[in-house]
């Protein structure tokens, strides 16, 4: 299991965040604070006086007079991100929502470029004045074209979820286009969520491959607005309305259901593992099986907002395990070959993913390769899968490429892949 760090409030010391809606400005300093709008100060300055703020959005610090956002009237409200990475545009992980926790809609448009991105968030209706909203970028849900998750906090560790979330409010103006109200008496609304990716663990240690007898764990956690000091902070969810009724384990071919033999949330701010439900099934998993893990709604943070309602599903995740047990005790022959499940155009590089856990020894730059070009591969294992990456070193051809898999790809028991090629069109 990563290691999560409880942490009061994100810190942006000095990193000012300035959104341009309409003719408005606005300014965010210190903890996620909202406090009453400051006048910019001549420590906001550069050398040259012009404004600069700088956003942690990559685990580098990026620098940009404008952080997010210039645009007209009639374009009022964009948002603008800037990353100092090449990011795969699929990424999700990136959401506004107000006080309420009413999830904004917004467009995405990029633009990718070497070893830097844009991201301009469009709403689909102006904002409300004088409203309080919350940006926030998943470093869990965001990976750059390695295929690798954001490290916001830049420990050497990507996708940490309390540490790599990149979260800050801001209030818009009021109709008269003076400074909007920080609603220091504003009620929390915000209801809780559950992290993206799935752990399983091994004897209480986090492992790549989802051995038969694994215990699964996620992470729920909750947005919390602090009326004392106008603060968002990470609270445990009410304990009294999260237990194994509201998490389902489905065989995907028998569609029966898994039974649960207990559920384990750890609430305590002080524990390196805040936030984290472990799931303890009854009996060992069937071996090279899919599963899909699913979390019912109705949870609720102690404010008694809820994550969904009580009948639907508000997170579903497949996994598949090995055919073996953790010791090697209950196994059976593995003779299933590994096939590629997708292929996936990335631009300036391409991801597939197999069906099952592939020996990374077999992937190789004449095993998944474009011909005659260069480039470097990246693998990951995730949920019972393996996932390559081919980046190349320099930009494609505009007619388009083809891509291939040889069979000399194996997987852990030395099955051979069936050989696949794939066409990508620019």
């Amino acid at each position: 299991m990563k290691i999560f760090k409880a942490i009061r409030c994100y810190p942006i010391k000095k990193n000012f965040i300035f959104l341009f809606f309409g003719v408005a400005v606005f300014f965010i300093s210190g903890c996620a604070k909202m406090g009453d709008p400051s006048p910019l100060r001549e420590d906001y300055y550069g050398a040259t006086g012009e404004a600069i703020s700088n956003i942690s959005v990559s685990g580098t610090i990026v620098k940009s007079r404008d952080s997010v956002g210039v645009q007209k009237f009639d374009e009022a409200s964009w948002i603008r991100l800037p990353f100092k990475e090449e990011i795969d545009t699929s990424s999700g992980g990136i959401r506004v929502f107000n006080i309420n926790g009413e999830e904004i809609p917004f467009t995405k448009e990029w633009d990718v470029s070497t070893d830097k991105t844009d991201l301009i968030l469009k709403p689909g209706e102006r904002l409300n004045y004088n409203t309080i909203y919350i940006l926030n970028v998943s470093g869990a849900e965001m990976y750059d074209l390695k295929g690798k998750r954001l490290d916001l906090n830049r420990n050497g560790v990507r996708g940490e979820v309390l540490s790599d979330n990149f979260v800050f409010p801001f209030v818009t103006f009021k109709s008269d286009n003076s400074k909007g109200d920080w609603q220091i008496a504003a009620e929390d609304k915000i209801p809780p969520f559950v992290t993206s990716s799935l752990e399983f663990l091994i004897e209480g240690k986090s492992t790549d491959y989802v051995w038969t007898d694994v215990d699964i764990a996620l992470n729920i956690y909750d947005y919390t607005w602090e009326m004392a000091d106008t603060s968002i902070t990470f609270r445990a969810v009410d304990t009294a309305t999260l237990n194994k009724s509201k998490f389902k384990i489905i065989d995907e071919q028998s569609k029966k259901e898994v039974r649960i033999k207990d559920v384990e949330y750890i609430d305590d701010k002080d524990s390196a593992n805040f936030g984290r439900v472990l799931i303890d099934p009854v009996d060992n998993l069937k071996p090279e099986s899919f599963y899909i893990l699913r979390v019912l709604g109705g949870i609720s943070d102690l404010h008694g907002n809820k994550l969904g309602t009580e009948s639907s599903v508000v997170f579903e995740k497949k996994f598949r395990t090995l055919f073996c047990n953790y010791d090697s005790t209950q196994c059976i022959e593995d003779k299933t070959a590994p096939v590629v499940l997708n292929w996936r155009n990335l631009g300036p590089a391409f991801e597939i993913s197999f069906s099952e856990l592939i020996d990374p020894k077999s992937v190789t730059g004449t095993s998944v390769y474009i011909p005659d070009v260069e480039g470097k591969l990246y693998f990951r294992n995730e949920c019972g899968q393996t996932f390559v990456r081919f980046v190349t070193s320099k930009r494609m051809n505009i007619f388009g490429y083809t891509a291939f898999v040889s069979e000399t790809v194996r997987d852990l028991s030395g099955n051979k892949v069936k050989g696949s090629s794939y066409y990508f069109t620019r």
